[in-house]
Formats: C-alpha cells, sequence, structure tokens
C-alpha cells in the first residue's frame, strides 16, 4: 500500500553554507570568484578582452575582487545565493557548475558581503548579506537599486574577513593564481591583478630532451557515457631539473584550461610499489600533464575544484594508460639517477614527440622503447670482481665493503662528511691488519699477543712489515692519516678533512688491501 499522508519542507537550513565551506581557504575561495568571471567571459565567446583586480588590504582587513566580465542581469541575481542556482550551462566549456562556489566562497572568506554586478549598459543592482542573515531561517534577500558601477562589471567587496592575509598568505595567492591561471594569461585577453601586480603564468612544462626518450604528447577524443567526448591533450616526460623538495613533480591536471591538481602523487596515479613506487627523490623528474576539454559536467573535478574525482568515469577511463606513463618515466629517472647531469639535463633543447591515442581505455604502454640499462652501481661491481676471493677468504668481504660505505657517505650531505668517511676507512685498514695476521700471515697469534700488537699502531704496523713490502712512502702515509684519525677522536679540538686528504688516504687503502688480499678496486 502507498498513500500519501503529508509533505515534507525539503528547503535547505542556512546552516548548509557553513557546512560546505570548511575546506575553503583563502586560495580556493578567490579562485572561486574568479571563476565567475572567467565562465562569464567564456559564454560571451572570448570575445572580449576581461580584466579581473583582486586586491588584498591589510590594514583595512577587506578583499575587493572586481570583474569586467559583462556583469549579471536582474534575473540571475538569485545564482549569487541560492545553493545549487547557476549561469552556468552543463554544456559549456566553462569552470562552474555546482552552482554553490560563490556562495560558501564569500562566507569562507567574510561575514560581511556586499555584491554589486550591473549587466551592460542596465542598471546596477546589489545585494547584502551577513551573519544576521546567515543564522536566519528566511531564505528572501534583499535586491538594492544602487549607482551605477562601470558597465559590465561585478564588485564583490568582503568585510570581516575570518582569514588572516599577511605577505606569507599573499605571496602563496600569488604563486596559486599564477599557476591555476596559467593558460587563461596566456591570452592577451585576459589580465589577472594581486593588489595591482599582473599575473605572471607559470607552467611545470621545463623538460629535457634525452635521445629515445624525449617527452610524449599524447592526444586524442575520450567518449563518455552520454555520448560526448573529453578531449585529450597530455605531455609527459623529464623535468630539466630535480625538485624533490618543493614536491614539483607528479602528475597536474588541467581541466578546461584551469589547474585543478598540482603534482599529484597518490597511489591513484600511479606512485606505488609496482609501478612508479612510493613518491622518492630517484623519481622526482618524472613529469605528466593531463589537460581535458569538454562541457562542465564530463569534468573530473571535485565541487571546489580543487582536486581530481577519482572515480568519475573521466579519469577512470585513463587511468590504466596513465599510470603507465608515471611508471616508465619514473623508471627513466630512477636508472639515470647516478648521472642526470650526463644522461638528461644535457638535453635542454629538442622536440616532443606527437603521440596520437585512438583508444585510452586500452592503451595499456607509454609508447617509449625499451628502458635503457641501469648501470650497475660501484658497489655491486666491486662485490661481483671480488666475488671468488670473498668465497674462499669470507673475511675480505667486511674490508671491500668498508670501502664502499666511505663512499657512500662522503657523498651525503652531510658537513662532516669527510671526517666520518676518514675514520671509516681507517678502521677498516687496521681491521684488515688484524684479519690478515690472524688468517693470512702463516703464524698463528693467540688472543694474548694480538692484543700486545694492537696495543699501539706502531706496533701493528712493525708486525705487518715482517709479511708485506708498501715501501716507506705509503707506510709514511699510513702513519699521518693513523694520527688524524686519533686526533679526531682523542683531542679536545676538532678538525676538519679535505677533499683531497680523503681522497689520498683512499688510494692509500685500496693499495695496501691490494697487497694483502689482491683485492679489486679499478672495475668496469
Amino acid at each position: 500500500m502507498k498513500k500519501q499522508v503529508d509533505t515534507l519542507n525539503a528547503i535547505p537550513s542556512k546552516r548548509l553554507f557553513h557546512s560546505i565551506i570548511a575546506d575553503y581557504d583563502l586560495n580556493k575561495s578567490i579562485c572561486e570568484l574568479i571563476d565567475n568571471g572567467l565562465d562569464v567571459w567564456v559564454r560571451g565567446g572570448r570575445a572580449s578582452k576581461i580584466t579581473i583586480v583582486i586586491t588584498l588590504d591589510r590594514d583595512q582587513m577587506t578583499i575587493c575582487v572586481e570583474d569586467n566580465a559583462g556583469g549579471l542581469p536582474k534575473s540571475e541575481m538569485s545564482f549569487i545565493v541560492g545553493p545549487g542556482q547557476t549561469g552556468s550551462d552543463p554544456n559549456d566549456e566553462t569552470i562552474g557548475i555546482f552552482g554553490v562556489g560563490t556562495k560558501r566562497a564569500v562566507v569562507a572568506l567574510a561575514q560581511d558581503i556586499k555584491i554589486s554586478t550591473r549587466c551592460g549598459k542596465e542598471k546596477t543592482y546589489q545585494v547584502d548579506f551577513d551573519e544576521t542573515w546567515l543564522k536566519d531561517d528566511v531564505w528572501e534577500l534583499p535586491l538594492y537599486l544602487v549607482d551605477d558601477i562601470s558597465p559590465g562589471t561585478t564588485f564583490v567587496e568582503l568585510q570581516k574577513l575570518r582569514v588572516q592575509i599577511d605577505d606569507a598568505a599573499i605571496g602563496q595567492l600569488r604563486d596559486h593564481l599564477s599557476a591555476t591561471y596559467a593558460k587563461f594569461l596566456l591570452s592577451e585577453s585576459v589580465t589577472i591583478m594581486l593588489n595591482g601586480v599582473p599575473l605572471v603564468p607559470k607552467f611545470f612544462d621545463d623538460w629535457s630532451y634525452p635521445p629515445g626518450y624525449e617527452p610524449r604528447r599524447y592526444y586524442g577524443k575520450l567518449p563518455t557515457a552520454d555520448g560526448r567526448f573529453v578531449r585529450v591533450d597530455a605531455v609527459a616526460g623529464l623535468s630539466n631539473e630535480s625538485s624533490p623538495a618543493a614536491g614539483e613533480y607528479g602528475v597536474y591536471f588541467y581541466c578546461n584550461d584551469r589547474l585543478i591538481a598540482r603534482a599529484l602523487k597518490t597511489f591513484e596515479v600511479g606512485f606505488i610499489k609496482g609501478y612508479a613506487g612510493l613518491p622518492h627523490p630517484k623519481v622526482s623528474l618524472t613529469r605528466v600533464l593531463v589537460s581535458l576539454n569538454g562541457d562542465a559536467r564530463s569534468m573530473p573535478w571535485n565541487s571546489s575544484k580543487s582536486d581530481i574525482s577519482t572515480k568519475h568515469e573521466v579519469f577512470q577511463a585513463l587511468h590504466t594508460w596513465l599510470t603507465q606513463v608515471v611508471k616508465d618515466y619514473a623508471a627513466l629517472s630512477r636508472i639515470w639517477m647516478g648521472d642526470w647531469p650526463g644522461k638528461v639535463f644535457q638535453y635542454d633543447a629538442g622536440e616532443i614527440v606527437d603521440v596520437p591515442v585512438e583508444d585510452f581505455p586500452t592503451a595499456k604502454k607509454s609508447y617509449l622503447p625499451p628502458m635503457p640499462k641501469s648501470r650497475p652501481r660501484y658497489g655491486d661491481l666491486v662485490a661481483h670482481a671480488n666475488q671468488k676471493l670473498a668465497k674462499e677468504k669470507p673475511w675480505v668481504r667486511g674490508l671491500y665493503e668498508g670501502v664502499i660505505a666511505a663512499d657512500l657517505i662522503a657523498k651525503q650531505p652531510l658537513v662532516q662528511r669527510n671526517r666520518i668517511a676518514l675514520i671509516v676507512l681507517d678502521s677498516t685498514l687496521e681491521i684488515a691488519f688484524k684479519e690478515f695476521l690472524v688468517n693470512d700471515s702463516g703464524n698463528y697469534y693467540s688472543d694474548a699477543e694480538l692484543l700486545k700488537v694492537f696495543k699501539t699502531r706502531h706496533s701493528v704496523h712493525t708486525e705487518i712489515k715482517k709479511y708485506v713490502k708498501l715501501g716507506d712512502s705509503t707506510w709514511k702515509k699510513i702513519a699521518h692519516f693513523s694520527n688524524i684519525r686519533n686526533n679526531l677522536i682523542h683531542l679536545r679540538a676538532t678538525g676538519g678533512v679535505g677533499d683531497s686528504e680523503l681522497e689520498d688516504f683512499r688510494e692509500i687503502i685500496e693499495t695496501t688491501l691490494r697487497k694483502l688480499y689482491k683485492l679489486k678496486f679499478e672495475v668496469t
């Protein structure tokens, strides 16, 4: 049985405004107000020039955003505050679609809001609302006729701010806007001003062009379930500088020319074990710039246009292809990490290779040549060269690994790396002398005898000289570096160790270990 017994009031509460602004900050909120002006400009065919002026007054603690995109007619003034109401047609290649952006943006920024607009040369209308209106259950809002502003202009004035304005916040906002609207700013018809200074577009297309592995431009059309198409234009490659600290690597998404997601390094885009691996400086040359254009409802953005909706059909259709591209370029970055200047950075000019893609959902490859063979690490080469000897004399493994460890320490960004490396080398040499006396001298040494010999380094050197001829100059250098090590450990003052000193001592260690055990360090 089905029988109507009453009706329910489905008008939303004003609390809706506060509940949907939790994830809004200064950057996202200002972007929503800029989006409005750009949408009007796009719907008008991009025929005229548009200027958007953002003013953040730190002294008065106010924000003003003005655009000359055309203004709203009186019939559309309800769009300003009505949740879900929007002047954008979902078929337009615009940014606004959800009908909540301006509303929650202005409420997130301020308690006192005034919006004035003049459509063309018609009259100027204004709406005001504040905390009192937000706390009231009544949705009606007074519409005022005010003195005319410039034709085709919309002016948003925000007071009693909820956000803090300082130099750092303004600097971050400038960077964010310069990247977010970079594609729009390329047009001579678009000007966006922040505190009187025009924004300069910021892109992330500083590519390297290693032969055979140049950046690839993948392009094609992606059909959607409702019979429409999204145009896909993506460029993937290795950047010409590493930026692990800034994090400017990963995947970037532009939707209808607006940057939606910057430097994504999540598992959804391939940064997971088995694909690109977890985010790491080794893969920090990897960049993929994905540009999607089509009707607004086909864009895989979230409602605040601050991230990609990974469950959206368009993202899902690109997922397999995208993760493979990320995986392959991350593999290149990792393979060449030890020689980025020679293998990558020196190729700072070239041509991007065009790759048409007929069907993105079934494209499961990056169309790159086979991965280059990774150059074996020096430590692996040394271990391989001494593999047979280490099997016969297991005690030598720790000796050549001591040299490898010192090399690794010397390459670290540590202020005292040379001091630590020298201590490791000298300890390796002392252990090498002990192992020789115990295992390779042909004589038996009791524990008491070893303790007596190793009581001083001088007595150790005297004992080793009975079996091995190293030359007076070599022994003098061994004694010299032994004294440096003792001074570092036992003296009050801490001295430094230069690069040339460390290199000289390393050569002495190699010479001595070759003489004692025939260890090999010159490998190719």
